[in-house]
């Protein structure tokens, strides 16, 4: 990665945080949202071309909830990281 600032990625690194951090926080269930932060986390990762792994699924999470976390989660990255 380049250690020019890249105000665009900064930018959307912001947008996309104040919008993942009320989100997550939103979540009531203490399981699903330490799983959303770290999902969040990694994509924050992705979009910045660092290193990342999917998180692994914690025991109680359902898998209805998790995939609506990562779909959520999703959006909002696509909506601030596309190149579209």
């Amino acid at each position: 990665m380049s250690n020019r600032f890249d105000g665009g990625l900064s930018a959307a690194i912001l947008a996309f945080n104040a919008e993942a951090v009320p989100y997550c926080s939103g979540i009531s269930d203490e399981v699903a949202r330490d799983y959303a932060r770290d999902y969040a986390r990694m994509l924050l990762n992705r979009a910045k071309g660092d290193e990342w792994a999917f998180p692994r699924m914690p025991h109680g999470l359902f898998e209805p909830t998790r995939k609506l976390i990562q779909s959520n989660l999703e959006r909002l990255c696509d909506k601030h990281f596309s190149t579209k």
